[in-house]
C-alpha cells in the first residue's frame, strides 16, 4: 500500500517536472512587451524598457522648449519631464480624442527619467517569436528610427518601438530651444 503511494508521488513529481520544462520552453518561444496605441497604430515596447505606466499626472507647463515637451510633473519626489510621443515623432500635432485613455509610459534608463504620452496603453502583450517580421514599415517617417520589426497576431501588425533607441537620440535628449 505504501509502495503504491510512493509510486504515485514519483509520477506526480515527474509530471510536475515535465510541466515546468514545457513552460520554460514556451517562454523561450515567446516575446513580451507593453502594448500601446499611437495615432491609430499598435506598438509594443520591450517589457524591460518601460518602468511603469501612469495616468496623466498634474503637471506644470514648461516654456522655452520644443512643443513636444509639454510639462514637468513631480512623481514620488522626482521631476518627470512629460513628452508627447506623437508630436516628437511627427505622427500628429493633435492629441487623441479620448483623453481618458491617454497614459504616460515612464522610461527610467540610466540618467534618463521621462514620461511618454501615448493615446492608450494596451497592457502586457505576448507574441510567438515565430511571428516576428523584421520589416520597419510605418506610414510615419518620424517614427522609423525607433522601430525594430514587429509581430503579427490576429491580422494585426504590432511594431516594436525601442525606447532604448529613443533614449539614445540626441534630439530627444535636448528639449530646449
Amino acid at each position: 500500500m505504501a509502495a503504491r503511494g510512493f509510486i504515485q508521488l514519483l509520477r506526480l513529481s515527474e509530471r510536475g517536472r515535465q510541466r515546468i520544462q514545457q513552460g520554460q520552453e514556451s517562454q523561450e518561444k515567446r516575446w513580451s512587451g507593453v502594448g500601446f496605441m499611437l495615432a491609430g497604430q499598435r506598438y509594443i515596447a520591450p517589457l524591460g524598457e518601460v518602468a511603469e505606466v501612469l495616468r496623466v499626472p498634474e503637471y506644470t507647463p514648461v516654456h522655452g522648449v520644443h512643443h513636444w515637451l509639454f510639462g514637468l510633473s513631480n512623481v514620488r519626489g522626482r521631476l518627470l519631464p512629460l513628452i508627447d510621443l506623437a508630436k516628437f515623432t511627427n505622427v500628429t500635432d493633435e492629441l487623441s480624442l479620448d483623453s481618458a485613455k491617454r497614459k504616460i509610459m515612464v522610461v527610467d534608463h540610466g540618467d534618463l527619467f521621462s514620461g511618454l504620452l501615448v493615446d492608450e496603453v494596451l497592457g502586457i502583450q505576448h507574441f510567438s517569436k515565430q511571428t516576428y517580421d523584421a520589416k520597419n514599415t510605418s506610414q510615419y517617417e518620424g517614427i522609423q528610427p525607433y522601430l525594430q520589426g514587429g509581430f503579427s497576431r490576429a491580422d494585426q501588425f504590432w511594431r516594436i518601438f525601442m525606447l532604448s533607441k529613443l533614449a539614445a537620440d540626441s534630439r530627444f535628449l535636448s528639449a530646449s530651444l
